[in-house]
Parts: structure tokens; sequence; C-alpha cells
């Protein structure tokens, strides 16, 4: 089992992320954007080789992603709407039978197979700022499953724009941000 980490202000802000192991370390860089038709995300290793490249094929409230691993289209990832409609989607990720559920309000979400559990997905607060802890089971799918974080993160019901979390950053009170005033 591997335990990653990836900062939530960096995901919605459509950044370069880093993502950490449990001891801290830099373990992947995902860089690219999302959101938009043709837009691609892609994962890397602290070595620099692509490990995972991520394409929106379909932009609409249920979006289609073509994961591509060594220039070869592997997966596909598809939200579905739930029995309920746009309260409880779910994501399928075809070829691999994997199925994504969860609670979009409280941003905990599972990753399942036919054999158990492949990931669990939650995000957290702390005082250096929200993060997704990810709890994978084989570290095999470690890439993969970075790519699908984000992109759950993405479609996620609580998440912030930028602009709001721009305002957050300038208005923090804290001792990471500076306190300034918009005009």
């Amino acid at each position: 089992m591997i335990r990653l980490f990836i900062n939530h202000a960096y995901m919605s802000m459509q950044n370069r992320m880093i993502v950490k192991s449990a001891s801290g370390q830099n373990t992947y860089l995902i860089v690219g954007k999302w959101g938009r038709a043709k837009d691609a995300l892609s994962l890397y290793s602290m070595s620099g080789d692509r490990l995972v490249e991520a394409k929106q094929t379909l932009l609409s409230l249920f979006p289609k992603f073509d994961f591509y691993i060594e220039d070869q289209k592997k997966v596909t990832v598809k939200k579905i709407p739930g029995i309920q409609g746009l309260k409880k989607p779910y994501y399928v990720v075809s070829q691999l039978n994997w199925i994504i559920t969860g609670d979009f309000v409280e941003q905990k979400y599972v990753v399942r197979s036919a054999s158990g559990v492949i990931m669990r997905l939650e995000k957290n607060y702390s005082f250096q700022g929200d993060f997704y802890a990810l709890t994978i089971e084989k570290e095999e799918y470690a890439p993969l499953c970075c790519v699908l974080a984000v992109i759950i993160d993405h479609y996620s019901a609580k998440r912030d724009t930028p602009w709001k979390q721009y305002k957050k950053e300038k208005y923090s009170l804290g001792f990471m941000h500076p306190f300034t005033f918009l005009k």
C-alpha cells in the first residue's frame, strides 16, 4: 500500500502539481490543463519520464477522458449520471473495470474493482492548506490514480474557482500568506 498527497490549492489553480509521498518526498509532477475539449494532463516521474497522459475527448457535465501510457490508449474514463441524476454521479474506468463512487460534497471517494478497493481519496484540512490524501493498494496503480484524483477534483461540488482561491490567499491572516487589499 502507498500513501500520496496532492495540495488542493494547486489543483484548483490548474498549476503544476507535485505529488508527495507520506515521508514528504516529491514523487510525481502533474502538468497540463483540463476542463476543455482537447485539454490534456500529463504525469511525470521526478526523473522526467512521462508515465500517464489524460486527454479530454468529451466536454460536458459528464466528460470523457482517454488515458495514454507509453503513447498507447489504455483506458477510457467517463462520468456517468447517477440514479438521482446530478446528485450521485460516478465514474467508470473501462478496460480496467473500475468504478469510482463517493460523496462529491464531502469529497471522499473510493475506486473499486471486482476484486476489491483500488484507492481511497479524501480531502483533508491542515494549517498548511487543504490537500487530497490518496491511499492506493498497489504501487503500480499510483500514476493512474494520481491523474484520476485531479480529474475527480475538477468536477467536485465544493471546488473553489481560481478567483475564490486567489481572494482567500490575498485576505488570509495566516502566517503563510500576505495580507493585502484588492482595489
